[in-house]
């Protein structure tokens, strides 16, 4: 390779292309120069558009480095950001891909804007939102986009695809009250259609895995879902919402998962009992029908106890969860190591995981999984063979060789 070729290679790497200005010098002569130039009158629009053909034209990378110098410019206000993100997110000719990294690279301020503002999809804007600093921003925004799946559902979706849906929107940032508030409302909703639909049936296994079927009982879903069946119904149609046959629905699956796991660690059903809030006559009868039903033998004295705790009256017994052997060690199956998954949040790994699709984030977790096992066996591999105990050359006895006197014997 001649020294002009390794130029070349050189501005390549570092310019991007050949002879290619930097990124600071593009947004200097591009937009900033020309607000500063006092003979000549640049109107915010004008401004605008320049930006976007700034950004539409380069690549990825490259764009992240513009928009980081766009950002620093104390001549671009971030209304005009705002107004750049919004009019390439109602382009057809420019990605909404430009909008996207516009507010994620962008300040508070400017995200919210482009949010409230753009026509961008759902992914997008969870992409905006998971970079938000201010975490009532957040909450907010949060919020806002479970407020919109709720008014946007017209009827029953498919459970797994409206299950993955949410968990994406709540996996954003820890479930707080106002989260609570409005993801309460659209279960209750998908399972007043799913009720609606099929004449009175409901897949809870799906739901319990947005809100555990305990939470559910302990918020009065059952109520919730009803009242949301009532507001589907057309004048004059008849609402056939029965109240008493779906608590007892719900507490079924509670007191089986309750009863599963008190036969697993060897304890009393008493034990798992979680707070369900104030029950009234009905709901004791219906969840002692729904026990009875799991434990016959079940004694008075356990009953009573299980009564109290659902009524808030007594507290749960303590216990130590069931340990496993594994790996010819003790260790506990609910023991989180904080340290890791602290390192993890501070080297970027869960950020970046986040950002991913599902499939990606499955084959990225699948390859880095595999590389680290056969690391680790490798590693292993190496210590036995450290601490492996053979002989010393010198220690190993020597046989004498064999001494032949006369003629052998034929």
């Amino acid at each position: 390779m001649n020294l002009k070729d390794i130029g070349n290679k050189f501005q390549e790497k570092f310019l991007g292309s050949k002879g290619e200005r930097t990124p600071e010098e593009v947004v200097k002569k591009e937009v900033i120069e020309p607000i500063q130039d006092e003979n000549i009158e640049v109107s915010d629009e004008e401004t605008i558009e320049k930006i976007i053909i700034l950004l539409s034209k380069c690549s990825k990378e490259r764009r992240k480095a513009i928009i980081e110098e766009l950002r620093k410019a104390k001549e671009i206000s971030s209304d005009i950001l705002i107004e750049s993100a919004v009019q390439v997110a109602d382009s057809e000719e420019v990605s909404d891909e430009v909008a996207v990294d516009l507010a994620k690279q962008s300040s508070d301020k400017t995200a919210m804007g482009i949010l409230e503002n753009a026509e961008i999809s759902e992914d997008d804007r969870l992409a905006i939102i998971r970079t938000l600093k201010d975490n009532e921003k957040k909450e907010n925004a949060i919020c806002k986009e479970l407020k919109m799946s709720y008014g946007a559902m017209k009827n029953q979706e498919q459970q797994s695809e409206f299950v993955g849906r949410i968990q994406k929107i709540i996996g954003i940032f820890k479930r707080t009250d106002k989260i609570n508030e409005e993801l309460y409302k659209i279960v209750a909703k998908n399972l007043a259609f799913m009720y609606q639909k099929t004449n009175g049936g409901m897949d809870l296994y799906l739901m319990e895995q947005l809100v555990p079927i305990h939470e559910m009982i302990r918020v009065k879903m059952p109520e919730k879902i009803g009242q949301e069946y009532a507001n589907l119904l057309k004048e004059g149609e008849e609402n056939k919402f029965d109240l008493s046959e779906v608590k007892g629905r719900f507490l079924d699956r509670m007191i089986k998962e309750i009863h599963r796991k008190a036969i697993d660690e060897k304890q009393p059903d008493s034990t798992f009992m979680k707070y369900i809030g104030e029950v009234d006559e009905e709901e004791s009868e219906l969840l002692m029908k729904c026990i009875q039903k799991y434990n016959p033998d079940i004694s008075e004295k356990e009953m009573g106890k299980i009564l109290r705790i659902a009524k808030g009256e007594e507290n749960e017994s303590i216990y130590e969860p069931k340990r496993k052997k594994q790996n010819n060690s003790i260790i506990n199956e609910e023991e989180i190591d904080v340290d890791i998954i602290r390192e993890c949040i501070d080297s970027g790994l869960i950020k970046i995981l986040g950002e991913m699709s599902e499939q990606e984030r499955k084959i990225s977790l699948t390859a880095m999984t595999n590389s680290l096992e056969k690391r680790v066996r490798k590693e292993k591999n190496v210590q036995m063979l450290k601490n492996a105990k053979v002989a010393p050359r010198e220690e190993v006895p020597k046989v004498k060789k064999a001494e032949f006197k006369g003629d052998i014997d034929r």
